[in-house]
């Protein structure tokens, strides 16, 4: 694939259409007080041309997006609008300007509208907004199996973080969002009040608060009730006798946390309306303690519901997807020494998780995942060395082959360098894939990267190779290399990207 600069322009869709007079009366009203409130202009583009392998056969393809950003001190303003991976060929038939704009996506909007931001800070965005913390764990509860075994962050985040759109965010349903977050001074914590609704008549509130007791101890608390449009998408769930009709349904999240030097516990609750006799309840507890160089994490995940929900369907989130994870946790000891200027930090982390399969008839499988690290750091420099094991099967009989977990162990090397005038890091991987079953063949696949970022310059460039082998032939391989500019100045901001990504 190879990405170049071009000229993209925006589709005036009616909704375009409509939001130009709004804007224009914006920029109008905020001259009007005579004050600086203008901050930046920023300007976004990125394009790829697809260059396939010749023997697949696929035609080659230009891809792309671009958009522009108008901020102020009491509001925001953004445009986006991205070609989809379109062939050439498509390109070249469509005639006049009209079929032309009409290969791109709709465009993606978004107004953010900032007020009382000294005392009683009120935020509005309407547009197509994404919303994450809260609202993806509303969405979709099911933990995630990442494991890092350096894991330094430990953080509590809960909201419904309305987001306006950005140049690589997906076109998201038309929605307002509303946050008020008072100031603290006044009271003696702090609490804040979020929530959304949007064209498909989803809607979500959220409220928080937070007890300081000092400085580093402190208790949190939230709140968050949703009514979400929920879609039988699984063709499993018909074969499994589980089947359902589209519908709203409710869902709703309780989470708290407390924060001490020695202790960290994060804790999150849920219930979600499914369209069974029962509704799923689910629970998640995080925890941290620390003593001196020694750290522990941990972790469990449980959906206690279980038995009483079809055997495919444990929980339908409000996602539309299945929640297949029932059980899972994990530990995470690390160490860290000091050796003057250097610190070297060693971490394990070993999970086990329960989860059902997507067959006919549906089956509960247990794995494991096991990793260990180490990050060595002197100064500006900085290395790391990661080994993985993972998928391993511990109990359950898979029905299919395709529900075998795809069993694999890796190894990787990184490392950093930052100097005063340009920034370097360097990383590579190995992962071998044992054969899953008798017929089928060993896999491997080799990857390198290199990033080099000129901060003076503005310019980062990156350039990487992976190579895929099955029973020891090649299979495919791929190289990428990059170039990105930014530019910052007073009033004016401009991020371009160009890439090249080429299959042999």
């Amino acid at each position: 694939m190879i990405e170049k600069c071009g000229i993209f322009l925006f589709p005036l869709t009616p909704t375009g259409r409509r939001l130009i007079p709004f804007i224009f009366l914006s920029f109008l009203g905020f001259n009007l007080h005579g004050e600086e409130t203008f901050r930046f202009a920023e300007y976004k583009f990125s394009s790829a041309l697809t260059l396939p392998k010749t023997s697949t056969g696929k035609e080659d393809s230009l891809a792309g997006s671009t958009g522009l950003r108008l901020s102020f001190n009491d509001a925001d303003f953004r445009a986006f609008t991205t070609l989809p991976k379109t062939s050439f060929s498509q390109i070249s038939t469509a005639n006049g300007i009209h079929e032309k704009l009409s290969l791109f996506d709709e465009a993606r909007f978004g107004a953010g509208i900032f007020l009382f931001q000294k005392d009683f800070p009120l935020n509005l965005k309407v547009g197509h907004n994404t919303f994450s913390k809260s609202i993806s764990r509303l969405r979709n509860p099911s933990p995630s199996v990442t494991a890092n075994p350096l894991t330094k962050s430990f953080a509590f985040s809960i909201g419904a973080s309305p987001a306006l759109p950005t140049l690589n965010s997906s076109r998201q349903p038309l929605s307002c969002a509303f946050s008020l977050s008072p100031a603290e001074k006044p009271f003696k914590f702090h609490f804040c009040l979020e929530g959304f609704f949007n064209e498909e008549k989803e809607s979500a509130v959220c409220f928080s608060a937070k007890f300081p007791f000092s400085k580093a101890v402190f208790v949190q608390s939230a709140f968050c009730a949703a009514r979400l449009y929920i879609e039988n998408n699984s063709s499993i769930l018909e074969k499994n006798n589980a089947a359902f009709n589209p519908d709203f349904f409710y869902s709703a999240l309780y989470e708290f946390c407390f924060h001490s030097p020695l202790l960290k516990i994060n804790f999150y609750s849920g219930i979600q309306e499914n369209p069974y006799d029962v509704n799923p309840f689910w629970f998640k507890v995080d925890g941290r303690t620390a003593f001196k160089s020694i750290l522990l994490n941990f972790s469990y995940f449980a959906l206690p519901t279980t038995k009483d929900s079809p055997k495919a369907a444990p929980m339908i989130t409000g996602s539309s997807s299945v929640c297949r994870t029932v059980e899972q946790a994990s530990i995470n000891p690390q160490l860290l020494f000091f050796m003057g200027e250097s610190s070297l930090r060693l971490g394990f982390s070993a999970l086990e998780n329960w989860k059902v399969t997507a067959t006919s008839p549906a089956v509960q499988l247990n794995t494991a995942k096991f990793r260990v690290a180490s990050e060595y750091k002197n100064g500006n420099f900085s290395s790391r060395l990661d080994w993985t094991r993972a998928n391993l099967l511990i109990k359950g009989n898979p029905p299919a082959s395709s529900a075998i977990p795809e069993e694999y162990q890796s190894l990787s090397v990184s490392g950093s360098l930052a100097t005063q005038k340009a920034n370097f890091s360097l990383s590579g991987s190995y992962t071998n894939y044992p054969p899953k079953t008798e017929k089928s063949s060993i896999k491997e696949v080799l990857s390198m990267d290199f990033k080099l970022a000129l901060p003076q310059c503005s310019l980062t460039g990156n350039c990487g190779l992976k190579l895929t082998y099955k029973a020891g032939s090649r299979q495919s391989g791929e190289f990428e290399a990059g170039v990105s500019y930014f530019l910052s100045r007073k009033y004016l901001r401009s991020s371009l990207k160009a890439e090249l990504i080429l299959a042999f």
